[in-house]
């Protein structure tokens, strides 16, 4: 049996960076959601439910960047933020949706 071989030593882990982090995705969502809020809603207003596939679009559009961003240490921040942002705008359009004066 031969003896192991060590290889170079590994770099110590970082410790995550939640506050720095969570302030990145904060700031990201709140960019990204009144974005998709403004341009699903112009199409709400002027064309009914067509911003349903717009934003569907938008997501599937978005997914394959933000999936591809988290595993990269401070990339991942902002897509969490992006996803965030999206969620947040979904929720609003449907908020909007179900409350609109003269639905």
């Amino acid at each position: 049996m031969s003896p192991a071989v060590p290889g170079p030593p590994r770099p110590a882990r970082e410790p995550t960076p939640w506050a720095t982090g969570l302030t990145v995705t904060v700031i990201i969502a709140a960019l990204v959601a009144p974005l998709d809020l403004i341009l699903t809603s112009a199409l709400a207003k002027s064309f009914g439910w067509l911003w349903v596939p717009a934003n569907v679009l938008i997501g599937i559009g978005m997914a394959p960047s933000v999936w591809l961003m988290h595993r990269t240490p401070f990339w991942r921040w902002i897509g969490y933020g992006i996803a965030l942002g999206l969620l947040v705008a979904w929720l609003g359009l449907l908020v909007d949706v179900v409350f609109r004066p003269g639905h």
